[in-house]
């Protein structure tokens, strides 16, 4: 359920699930959708047919809601370590 983010950092299909005043805080240019919100209606913004790499400050929270959207029969990854192991690299 987690990947490494130079793994897959090309693919179009990463969500950033921190909420928006830590996304505009700071971010690498992927779309913002917070936790509770695309937990609130998944259907919404993802496909059941698709690849989705969720991303947070450190794995934690984007981990815990990839159990849930798996569990709901979606394809998602949490991104390890989040945007502090991201910049730590960089």
């Amino acid at each position: 359920m987690q990947i490494n983010y130079y793994d897959i950092k090309n693919k179009s299909n990463i969500i950033d699930v921190r909420l928006a005043k830590e996304f505009n805080k700071y971010n690498i240019g992927f779309k913002n959708i917070p936790k509770l919100v695309l937990l609130r209606e998944p259907d919404k913004y993802l496909n059941k047919k698709d690849e989705y790499y969720l991303l947070c400050q450190t794995g934690e929270v984007s981990l815990s809601c990839v159990k849930i959207l798996n569990a709901l029969g979606y394809h998602c990854y949490s991104i390890t370590g989040g945007i502090e192991r991201i910049n730590k690299k960089s």
